[in-house]
């Protein structure tokens, strides 16, 4: 930068001649302020007085002399340390300066070529590279990254490509310790010589590198000297804070050394706030410890939270949420628990049951499986991890606890065991476990990988499995048609049993009989799926009737339901009420399915006299 009162200079190492750097060396801005806080020789009348205690002697002053119009005070915002709590002066000092005025252009073009999540981070870091201003580079610490800057006799700053190189060979070799441990004509090439140094001495700049403009070079120490990573990088993750600091630090010095942004998409998230929306601070005595979350719900419970919620924005978070999410999670692990516990008679490759030749309820699952597959899929390329656990938690409660797995039991626990249907109910809830797993392992790695391990599959860890692919399964719209009617007339009928319920009419669902008055186009879906709609309600007896509905009927836009108490004895295996209870006199408990099955799949039972 040059304002008439510095020095430009390029900075070497950067492949663009318009980054520039510069420091000025007088001041435009009176600051009679020295680093402790105290007037400096500028003012001989308060030199060495604080400027706190100085404001009360200039105050004595001008009452005295006549000039103090009046004295008042008011309470008003003023900056405060972030650490001490006290309040903070400032003061205007020399320092250096990186300009970007002359590559701006460049940097906005780059940033229109990035992806952001969320959407509203490219107008913020855009409008910020647009307005920015000179990017101070220096700062006064301890400790750090030095600019690799010298001094001569005559002050003059001296920046070459030779001496640059040649302190970069030596952090390469000793790390940046080297700049403090050493003088300056121990870090200054053998034999140099500079006409402003008539003596041949040289001083090194004190100041060290902003943390940002170290930072913001990672993607070369990280990605581009590294021929087996990619540059640009894919992803860079960070919190939304970052917009003013990482991710534009990391854009200005990438463009500016090679030409291109370092990173194909930016992700943003939000940070946690206590349960008031205040952002957690120890000395406020709000943070909730992770250690502490884990102790008591375990890491599982805050990996399911942090994906739960919508991350792009703050997030104010309490014990109770943990509580909630807990829940959650318990009804993810004990659905994949009976999932689990019903197919360990199972092998994928001898008794698995090709999609064709699947049940029509068990296609339906199957589909719906895939949809799932299909649509986390585009949640993770997107980074919708919110929406990633809201759609497995749905599958989980919708189609298989309160549907699929709720008349499962009627199927694997009384059909034999190698029976069609059995096989058929297996071989789909067997794949909903593996898919499960491998979509839910980026955000439950442990309760994953416990529930592989009761799963056949080849690869020996989750992990290492890929992630499943969208399958093109035949007639999977008409199928999802078909079932979404089955399933709006399914919800008529629960209503239906519920109002019997109430009447106390029944009690069970499996006490009911439930005959339907249906419309043509619900006949032509029942027709079509084909199934037994008995089992998958839930009831003992299911009648379709083309008689015309009586007026006690509950009436519905699709259908006219009648709901009665079902007739016949309970068997005492599969717990349904029929009226052929006891037909085989060899098991007078049991209705003629269920002896059936047992005459068949233990004959010894007969012998021995069983009767359930």
């Amino acid at each position: 930068m040059d304002d008439g009162t510095g020095l430009v200079h390029t900075a070497p190492g950067f492949g663009a001649d318009d980054f520039v750097v510069g420091m000025k060396y007088k001041l435009p801005i009176f600051s009679p302020i020295d680093e402790h806080g105290c007037f400096t020789d500028e003012v001989p009348e308060y030199e060495g007085v604080y400027y706190d205690d100085a404001n009360k002697m200039i105050t004595k002053r001008m009452t005295e002399n006549g000039s103090l119009l009046k004295l008042d005070f008011f309470t008003h915002s003023y900056p405060h340390d972030w650490r001490t709590k006290k309040p903070v002066i400032f003061r205007a000092t020399p320092q250096w300066f990186a300009s970007i005025d002359k590559f701006r252009p460049q940097l906005l073009s780059e940033l229109e070529k990035v992806s952001f999540i969320p959407d509203w981070g490219k107008t913020r870091l855009y409008n910020m590279i647009r307005d920015r201003g000179d990017w101070v580079i220096s700062r006064q610490r301890a400790w750090g990254v030095p600019l690799p800057i010298f001094y001569a006799e005559n002050g003059e700053p001296i920046m070459t490509k030779e001496i640059i190189d040649h302190v970069a060979d030596l952090f390469g070799k000793y790390g940046s310790n080297v700049w403090f441990e050493r003088d300056a004509k121990d870090l200054l090439p053998e034999g140099y010589t500079n006409p402003a140094s008539p003596n041949g001495k040289f001083t090194k700049e004190t100041d060290i590198m902003d943390v940002w403009f170290d930072s913001g070079t990672a993607h070369a120490g990280v990605a581009k000297l590294r021929d087996n990573l990619q540059f640009p990088a894919d992803l860079v993750l960070e919190g939304s804070d970052q917009y003013r600091g990482w991710f534009n630090s990391l854009l200005i010095t990438s463009v500016a050394a090679f030409g291109v942004a370092p990173y194909k998409a930016i992700l943003s998230q939000g940070f946690t706030l206590d349960k008031n929306g205040v952002k957690m601070s120890k000395s406020l005595g709000n943070v909730i410890a992770p250690s502490d979350i884990e102790r008591q719900f375990g890491a599982e419970i805050i990996r399911l939270w942090v994906a739960s919620v919508d991350s792009s924005s703050d997030v104010a978070v309490s014990v109770d949420s943990f509580k909630q999410v807990s829940e959650t999670y318990r009804k993810i692990r004990n659905t994949l628990r009976f999932m689990l516990a019903n197919t360990t008679d199972f092998d994928p490759k001898a008794d698995g049951v090709a999609y064709e030749d699947l049940r029509p309820e068990d296609k339906y699952i199957a589909v719906k499986l895939n949809d799932l597959v299909k649509d986390l899929h585009d949640e993770y390329d997107a980074y919708d991890f919110a929406d990633v656990t809201k759609n497995v938690v749905r599958f989980i409660t919708n189609e298989l606890s309160t549907f699929y797995l709720d008349f499962a039991k009627d199927v694997v626990y009384i059909d034999p065991e190698d029976s069609h249907s059995r096989r058929s109910m297996q071989t789909v809830i067997y794949d909903a476990v593996v898919k499960i797993a491998k979509l839910m392992t980026p955000i439950l790695p442990h309760t994953m990988e416990q529930v592989w391990e009761y799963l056949k599959e080849p690869e020996e860890f989750v992990q290492l499995a890929e992630m499943p692919e969208v399958e093109d399964l035949a007639d999977a719209d008409e199928i999802e048609k078909d079932w979404s009617a089955f399933m709006d007339f399914r919800d008529d009928v629960l209503k239906s049993l519920e109002v019997a319920r109430a009447d106390k009419l029944i009690g069970k669902s499996l006490e009911a009989k439930v005959t339907v008055y249906p419309s043509e186009d619900l006949k032509k879906t029942f027709d079509k799926i084909n199934s037994n709609f008995g089992q998958l309600l839930i009831v003992s007896q299911f009648e379709i009737s083309t008689d015309a509905a009586p007026a006690n009927a509950d009436k519905y836009e699709d259908a006219s339901l009648l709901v009665e108490k079902a007739d016949g004895e309970v068997c005492q295996r599969c717990r349904m009420i029929k009226t052929d209870v006891g037909d085989d006199s060899n098991f007078p408990t049991f209705c003629a399915r269920c002896a059936k099955i047992v005459t068949e799949e233990y004959p010894q039972t007969i012998e021995e006299g069983f009767e359930g």
